[in-house]
């Protein structure tokens, strides 16, 4: 009798609650287990890769992915909180986590006998007969851990390391600095006329230091939100003339460090075998070559100048039709005029909200994929703020992927839109299949209603991203989902987009934030002519931006004298060319990017003052902060606008939510990043006619841009 009663011990079992766990991870419980469960993570990779360099090409494969799945479970979850985590214990343990498994990597992409043996492995006769997933991620490994030098000679080698080191905190620097630079206490302060900015700011002016004189004016901060939204709103030439200048004052410090990063990257991919940062940025990328982006990118140009034109047009007569000055832009006159012109001439979104985008969302999944979103209640704990929801991802009541979503805005949160991975899709050792997590991050407004388009757009697009993850169905990880070349993972998401940007499409789930009421059919039409408006000037600044990151990595300017480089010795172990100092390096950098440039300013002629790159307010190096973080991948947004409108037409326009574009759609998405090309891209339109890297189809982002779709109201 006595056995089966239970002891104070097993009472105390039996009565606990479960303890949470965070993102589900067994041990996650408190700030503290995340440099634990790091700690034990590394020590688990030693363990799947003792003796692995004699393995073949196959075991070789599915032990290093194994190790990296095991630190990724731990890095990934730890990357999101520290990026959202509203607890200052877990952001800083999160990173301590990260720091842990980043250094254990690093330790493992320079050890001589896992390369070798990946080397041999490729070389052995079980390699071609390998299933193609594994020679691509075994490559793909191998040429990931040349890129640290691994194969290098010891001068190279720690040549190597050092430019990698300096490149990252170069890099974060850069960032610090652009933020700096942003905020609205940065010290930078603007005194401008009361009357002037008062429509813009309201009673906001108010509450702004004040000084009288022969007018009355108030001080706001330099580079702020307010200055953008005067240079949007006042009609005051002067002073618009003003917030433009100060914003596009000189940056000194920030162009010297772009200098800085720009030599250090191009060493970098000399040392790493490509000629410039550009190649290197597009090794496997669609387009194949820098040769291939300018192409694109001058047809691109080409196709959208009339359209440039026409828009210009437009602007400058409205400027004189509202007693602005004579029919000729200024730079200043360009925001303005926007704003002005694109002033709420729709309502689409009253009709936009929180949950009809996730109605969306579910017609998508149902009736092109044939799945469920599923909302579940996570245990306590497993989510980092109350406001976090979980969906499971299911087909035929399976589940088969998880997704949190932290869709509202909030204090001290700083993410806008990202997608956080935290498990890849794999088979196990077991044979089960890893389930993937991802993570959706937003700041929509709290209620969620009245939504702008341009949000409902960027929510629909991180959408593509999470279903190109969840729907994977990889064998490994490693290439898993949206871990490929940025223009092709950026395809997906692209694509998603329509299904906002189409009206006839949006039409299907968009409904009355308030009342419920269906979309009117004028309010959709009305919705179709806003969005073409003046969207070739949109896209001509993407181009630009495009063409200087691209003129930005083909320059090789020479060695800058600061202390971050010149007390390393760096560039000198393989007589690296180009490190005179004495010329002003970004000066050189400047007059680089000019002459990339003028050819295209060159070629257009319209009602403006000065060159149509000043027009549109290019932004020096150091403002433009896609430099650091796309560094020669820029191009990749207009190329995916175009790819992907091809795509919507010939493959999803007349039927969004036909079973056989779907089931094409699907079939993409499970391939994750395996297979990088653009004929896993051409299969969703296959009546379309293929293309080749060399002539990316324009007809269809043309048509779409001016409102000449095949498919109307």
């Amino acid at each position: 009798v006595r056995g089966l009663v239970p002891s104070g011990d097993a009472r105390a079992f039996f009565l606990a609650r479960p303890r949470p766990q965070l993102l589900g991870i067994e041990g996650l419980e408190g700030p503290r287990d995340f440099p634990r469960l790091a700690e034990e993570a590394v020590a688990g990779a030693r363990g799947d890769l003792e003796g692995v360099a004699a393995k073949g090409p196959i075991e070789l494969v599915s032990a290093l992915d194994g190790a990296s799945n095991r630190l990724c479970r731990v890095a990934d979850a730890a990357e999101l909180c520290r990026n959202v985590h509203p607890n200052r214990d877990f952001v800083d343990s999160a990173s301590e986590a990260v720091s842990t498994v980043a250094s254990y990597m690093g330790e493992v992409n320079l050890d001589a006998g896992i390369y070798h043996g990946m080397v041999r492995a490729e070389a052995s006769e079980d390699f071609s007969s390998a299933p193609l997933e594994t020679r691509t991620v075994l490559r793909h490994m191998r040429v990931s851990m040349e890129h640290e030098g691994i194969h290098l000679l010891e001068a190279e080698k720690a040549e190597c390391l050092q430019l990698q080191d300096l490149e990252q905190q170069l890099s974060f620097n850069l960032v610090q600095h652009h933020e700096q630079v942003s905020r609205e206490d940065s010290g930078d302060t603007l005194w401008l006329p009361v009357e002037a900015v008062r429509g813009a700011l309201g009673s906001r002016v108010e509450g702004l230091p004040r000084r009288s004189g022969s007018t009355d004016e108030v001080l706001l901060p330099g580079n702020s939100m307010w200055l953008e939204q005067v240079l949007k709103n006042t009609p005051c030439a002067s002073t618009r003339r003003r917030v433009y200048e100060a914003q596009q004052a000189p940056d000194d410090e920030g162009d010297l460090g772009m200098a800085e990063l720009l030599w250090v990257r191009q060493r970098l991919a000399r040392v790493r075998g490509y000629g410039s940062w550009n190649e290197y940025a597009q090794r496997e990328a669609l387009l194949q070559s820098p040769r291939r982006v300018a192409s694109f990118l001058e047809a691109a140009w080409d196709r959208l100048r009339p359209g440039i034109m026409a828009d210009l047009s437009h602007l400058a007569a409205e400027k004189e039709r509202l007693g602005l000055g004579e029919a000729r832009l200024e730079a200043w006159d360009l925001p303005m005029l926007l704003q002005h012109c694109r002033r709420e001439r729709s309502n689409v979104s009253e009709y936009l909200s929180y949950s009809t985008l996730m109605r969306g969302v579910d017609l998508v999944l149902s009736r092109l994929l044939g799945l469920r979103l599923v909302s579940e209640t996570p245990p306590s704990g497993e989510v980092w703020h109350p406001s976090v929801q979980k969906f499971t991802l299911q087909e035929d009541g399976k589940v088969i992927g998880i997704l949190y979503l932290d869709p509202f805005a909030r204090a001290g949160k700083t993410v806008q839109s990202a997608q956080f991975t935290l498990q890849g899709s794999k088979t196990l050792v077991s044979g089960d299949r890893q389930t993937p997590i991802t993570t959706l991050v937003f700041s929509l407004p709290i209620g969620g209603a009245g939504i702008p388009v341009s949000y409902a757009v960027t929510f629909m697009h991180e959408i593509g991203h999470a279903l190109h993850s969840l729907l994977s169905r990889t064998e490994l990880q490693h290439l898993s989902g949206t871990r490929g070349t940025i223009d092709f993972v950026e395809f997906p998401s692209h694509l998603f987009e329509h299904f906002v940007l189409d009206p006839a499409c949006l039409a299907t789930y968009a409904s009355h934030a308030t009342t419920g009421t269906e979309m009117p059919s004028e309010v959709l039409e009305s919705f179709r002519r806003s969005r073409t408006e003046f969207a070739h000037i949109e896209a001509a600044q993407q181009l630009m931006y495009a063409v200087v990151d691209q003129a930005f990595y083909e320059c090789h300017p020479p060695r800058p004298l600061v202390d971050g480089l010149d007390q390393r010795g760096i560039g000198q172990a393989s007589g690296a060319a180009g490190m005179s100092g004495d010329a002003d390096p970004a000066a050189l950098v400047a007059k680089a990017l000019a002459a990339a440039v003028e050819p295209f300013d060159r070629s257009i002629e319209g009602p403006f003052v000065g060159s149509f790159t000043k027009l549109l307010g290019l932004s020096r190096p150091a403002k433009f902060d896609h430099l650091v973080h796309y560094g020669g991948s820029y191009y990749c947004y207009l190329f995916n606008r175009a790819l992907s409108a091809h795509v919507w037409r010939h493959g999803f326009e007349a039927d969004p939510w036909a079973a056989e574009p779907g089931q094409r759609l699907r079939a993409l998405l499970e391939g994750g990043s395996v297979v990088q090309s653009l004929g896993v891209i051409e299969a969703l339109c296959p009546d379309a006619g293929g293309f080749s890297a060399e002539e990316v189809p324009l007809d269809a982002l043309i048509s779409m841009l001016t409102g000449n779709e095949s498919r109307h109201l």
